[in-house]
């Protein structure tokens, strides 16, 4: 018999919080003042990182596994995706 695999809920979870963390950081942008703008933008390259950081983990993780199919795309993701925006952020 096959095992079921929750990968995709992994993966639904991690694209849910990073659509909720971009919509959060997207709603103060037009309210920041200066000193909380500088937190803010903080707080988004904070939030990129441990972003990137989750998703190369759970990548890595579901490749410990046996995973063929979405750990190199979680890999792809977090190196090639957001890496890059978080150095550029």
């Amino acid at each position: 018999m096959t095992r079921a695999v929750k990968a995709p809920r992994v993966l639904d979870t991690v694209l849910m919080l990073l659509y909720t963390t971009a919509l959060m950081v997207d709603s103060d942008a037009g309210q920041a003042s200066s000193s909380n703008s500088r937190l803010s933008a903080r707080t988004r390259s904070i939030s990129l990182w441990a972003a990137a950081l989750v998703v190369i983990v759970v990548g890595f993780a579901d490749l410990a596994r046996g995973g063929t199919t979405i750990a190199p795309v979680l890999l792809v993701l977090g190196y090639c995706v957001l890496v890059p925006i978080a150095i550029l952020k």
